[in-house]
């Protein structure tokens, strides 16, 4: 079969012209974010760093780094090591493997706010399902809150969305380990090896690439986390569990501040890229191997 240079480009057309529409949202993004833009009618006057300082000052905006923080650290973490965990022991089963793995895949193929309407439910401090076995148990659930007291609101948001994810930590894991060759894994074992340090000194550096994209992909879940706090908290109680796709929302289409949302989602770009960007060129270094 024979390939035609204008034939490759003339196909390519259509996904250059989809790319260029996206970058050139991001521009005008760029853009408003440097003037007074407030209601609905467009200005276009230059108002240099005003949005940025208004939003540096407030508080609220910090609670939002806050949260967005809280998200990396007790999501990102805990999802990639049971993830980890459960891959192994499952390549340890002779039978039902695959049953389990897509017991735990399950909830990936619901969304965010399927999720967040369930979970919901299972925190409500009067007829949800966790209190109502505690009180079964006869545990006294009066301070249980759940997701209706602000210490503990976004905590209860992370489990929901640690359950949602776990199964994709576990299924990345698991085709990395299948990848090993098994003689590596034997010969420690010859040598007395245990099962802790055939895991984390043998089969975990050699999954490197699975730790990457599972570690990538959660950290941009922290930031499209929005429909899971705009179903179970509303960023509530007060603005306790808001994180900052969820306040350039509220500045954007609720108070028509568009110079302020917009400065908002600049934030946004720039924290991910500064977080996946050098991360990733770290670990591919690290443990991929071109």
């Amino acid at each position: 079969m024979r390939y035609y240079r204008a034939s490759g480009i003339a196909f390519l057309i259509p996904i250059i012209v989809l790319i260029a529409i996206f970058y050139s949202m991001i521009v005008w993004d760029f853009v408003a974010a440097f003037t007074f833009w407030q209601g609905l009618k467009p200005t276009w006057k230059f108002a240099g760093l005003y949005n940025f300082s208004r939003l540096f000052g407030m508080e609220r905006f910090w609670i939002n780094i806050r949260n967005n923080i809280l998200w990396l650290l007790f999501f990102i973490g805990p999802t990639v090591f049971v993830g980890f965990i459960l891959a192994y022991l499952l390549t340890h089963l002779r039978r039902g493997e695959s049953i389990f793995w897509q017991i735990f895949l399950f909830p990936m193929a619901l969304s965010f706010i399927i999720t967040g309407v369930l979970w919901a439910w299972m925190y409500d401090p009067s007829s949800g399902l966790i209190n109502s076995i505690l009180k079964m148990l006869g545990v006294n659930t009066s301070r249980l809150g759940w997701i209706a007291l602000p210490k503990t609101a976004i905590y209860c948001m992370i489990v929901a969305a640690f359950w949602q994810y776990l199964g994709f930590a576990l299924v990345i894991y698991l085709g990395a380990i299948k990848g090993i060759p098994y003689e590596m894994v034997e010969a420690a074992r010859v040598d007395g090896a245990s099962h802790w340090t055939v895991a984390f000194r043998i089969i975990f550096p050699n999954v490197g690439h699975a730790t990457l994209i599972c570690t990538t992909m959660l950290a941009i879940t922290t930031v499209k986390v929005f429909d899971l706090v705009w179903i179970m908290t509303r960023g509530g109680p007060g603005v306790s569990t808001e994180i900052l796709p969820y306040l350039m929302y509220r500045l954007t289409f609720d108070s028509r501040d568009i110079g302020m949302g917009t400065a908002t989602s600049i934030v946004i770009l720039a924290l991910s890229a500064a977080m996946v960007i050098p991360y990733s060129m770290w670990a591919i270094k690290k443990w991929v191997r071109i």
